[in-house]
């Protein structure tokens, strides 16, 4: 039995609407990266990470590219996975993937920069402030949240549930005030505490992984040498 022929893996810039929609979610939600400057580049030709399918990740520019490409961090996207989103699924990506940066600062909290004037960055591990914001902008856009209001009912039913979270907070970080979860989208909330959009053709994340389809366009980029 022949093996099935991989579709190659490379890179493109994102388009310009991709830019636009990054800029856009940077002005409502992580105003603190307005002056950070992002190259996008689409994979091509699937990304996973043990076995789990990725959508989008940042990679910290070092000071050597940072200076010759005139770029302070690469925003990785998953073209394969893009293209079949909804508007309100790739923003939850964009969302998600900006969480997982920050701006350095020094010991009195004041944030450092560099020559030029632009903040310096760090990546940061998961955190669950970063998850429940998510969360309250965008609805239950991945099992992930699913499966964890289910434990958490599983466990303790009288401990607090997504729901309590969602309803909980006060002003986002960097943007405006919460907003009801589904990114203005009309929402259900179901009975094992998870929220999802109540709309039969939207379709989740996870129904997109194991597709293959490319969308993106511009300069080919030279695929990277992460282990990614």
């Amino acid at each position: 039995m022949a093996k099935a022929i991989k579709a190659p893996k490379f890179h493109r810039e994102a388009t310009e609407e991709t830019y636009d929609l990054l800029n856009d979610m940077i002005r409502k939600h992580h105003h603190y990266f307005e002056d950070t400057s992002f190259l996008i580049l689409m994979k091509h030709g699937g990304w996973k990470s043990k076995g789990k399918e990725q959508f989008g990740k940042i990679k910290v520019l070092g000071e050597d590219l940072r200076s010759t490409w005139d770029k302070d961090a690469i925003l990785y996207l998953n073209a394969d996975m893009w293209v079949k989103m909804s508007e309100p699924q790739q923003r939850y990506v964009l969302d998600n993937a900006l969480f997982a940066l920050d701006t350095k600062s020094d010991k009195d909290g004041n944030t450092l920069e560099a020559v030029d004037g632009r903040p310096l960055l760090k990546t940061v591990p998961p955190d669950i402030e970063a998850f429940v914001e998510v969360i309250k902008r965008h609805g239950t856009t991945t099992q992930d949240v699913k499966r964890l209001a289910a434990a958490i009912k599983e466990v303790n039913p009288d401990q607090v549930t997504i729901e309590d979270v969602i309803g909980a907070g006060g002003k986002q970080q960097g943007g405006e005030d919460p907003k009801p979860p589904g990114n203005g989208l009309q929402v259900k909330r179901n009975a094992d505490g998870s929220i999802d959009l109540d709309d039969p053709n939207q379709t989740k994340l996870e129904d997109y992984e194991g597709e293959g389809q490319s969308g993106e366009g511009g300069p080919t980029i030279p695929d990277d040498d992460l282990p990614f």
